[in-house]
């Protein structure tokens, strides 16, 4: 959803920092590869208690990650290869994440199982996304796009909210999961 609003002004935002990427002459599968290392640096870091850097990283990698396609298209360097293992890197460095909340803040077995099922939804949801292009068909519905996932994910790390909304988090990503499900099963019924 965030992406639909915001997704020209980030790329203009993104400019200075896509001029540095150029200047060092990285790929944009290095680009990728940097965010998610401090993505797990962050989340050790995060694991270990200092949650102030943890949260800083976890979010600069983040950020870094998201620097890798507007960098590509810009440098003309698109390629089906960099968007598998872009996708790949965005599943790791949320199961990492997801992970040390499910560490860091669960006491139960029940608060345990919707970090897990945060997880698996959070992997249907690009999969339908995936599945629907390869019928030519954008799917982009639902709340709980990637960008919301980690926004929510950083922002219970930071302020330690109560639990319920990690349960009201995980309805709307099922509920994500499950708009791109019919919105492509619809499509292949006509």
């Amino acid at each position: 959803m965030l992406e639909k609003y915001f997704k020209n002004s980030s790329e203009v935002f993104a400019t200075p920092f896509i001029k540095i990427l150029k200047f060092l002459n990285l790929k944009p599968n290095t680009v990728s590869m940097f965010g998610l290392i401090v993505i797990v640096f962050g989340s050790y870091c995060f694991y270990l208690e200092n949650r102030v850097l943890g949260i800083v990283l976890i979010f600069l990698g983040s950020a870094i990650d998201g620097l890798d396609g507007p960098y590509a298209r810009q440098m003309n360097l698109v390629s089906e290869k960099g968007a598998i293992l872009d996708s790949l890197i965005d599943r790791i460095g949320e199961l990492i994440i997801w992970s040390v909340v499910g560490i860091s803040f669960t006491g139960n077995d029940m608060e345990l199982f919707t970090i897990f099922t945060i997880i698996v939804s959070s992997n249907l949801i690009p999969y339908m996304r995936a599945k629907s292009e390869y019928y030519g068909l954008l799917n982009k519905k639902g709340l709980a796009a990637r960008p919301e996932r980690v926004i929510f994910a950083v922002l219970f790390m930071y302020f330690n909210f109560n639990f319920i909304f990690v349960y009201i988090f995980a309805v709307i990503t099922w509920i994500t999961a499950l708009q791109r499900f019919i919105y492509l099963y619809q499509y292949l019924s006509k």
